[in-house]
Order: structure tokens, then sequence, then C-alpha cells
């Protein structure tokens, strides 16, 4: 998958994290535009961690199945956190919204022919 694509992935993703959480849980970081805007960078982030110039194997360890099960762990747990106030309500929508971003950068690389590596190199 290109840049752009895995941008678009993430921004719809945070976008759709927006729309669906529970209400009383929600932060500033739950507006439609800015979970899009973190949605699209987050969304590019394993390329950044691994870049893909010149390198057509550069799917290591951030591009893995197992960073993937992880991110998603942690996202869930994310989304069962009870949150007591506005600092912890923040961290809660950005572990929400990167979360998701980075899920669908690795389950859109999965789904290519060179799909993702079990571990990868660290």
């Amino acid at each position: 998958m290109n840049g752009p694509i895995h941008q678009i992935a993430g921004a719809v993703a945070g976008i759709v994290i927006t729309a669906t959480d529970t209400p009383n849980k929600e932060s500033f970081v739950y507006y439609p535009a800015l979970s899009g805007v973190v949605g699209a960078m987050v969304g590019k982030l394993p390329d950044l961690l691994e870049p893909a110039y010149k390198n057509p194997h550069h799917r290591q360890f951030y591009h893995s199945f197992t960073v993937l099960g992880l991110v998603a762990w942690g996202t869930y747990k994310a989304h069962e956190w009870e949150t007591h106030d506005d600092v912890e309500k923040f961290i809660r929508g950005l572990a929400l919204v990167g979360g998701v971003a980075y899920t669908s950068h690795l389950i859109l690389d999965a789904l290519t022919h060179r799909s993702l590596p079990i571990v990868g190199r660290i």
C-alpha cells in the first residue's frame, strides 16, 4: 500500500472512533477534523519507523503481526478505561484514535501479497 492510502484509512479510522465511542468518555480530541488529522498522521507512522525508501522488504518489527496484536490489545484496554478527569480522557482519546489508525495500516499491509512477518527484526 502507498502512503496516501494509509493516511486516508487512518483518518477514516479516527473519525469512526469519534462517531462511535461512549459520549461520557469523550475529550476534545473527539472533534472529527482533529481525530481525522491525528488518525492520518498515525496511519503513516509504521512507514516512518521502518521506511520503504529503497527497501521493498522494510516490513520488520513495527510491521509485524506481533505489533498488530499488541496495538489491538492496547486499543481495547484504552476503550475499557474508566477515566476520571479531562487529562485521562484526552490520553484515552489519543490512544484510541492512534491505536485504530496504526491497526488500519497493519491490516492493509497484511492484505498485500507480502503480508506481515510474525515478529520481524527489532
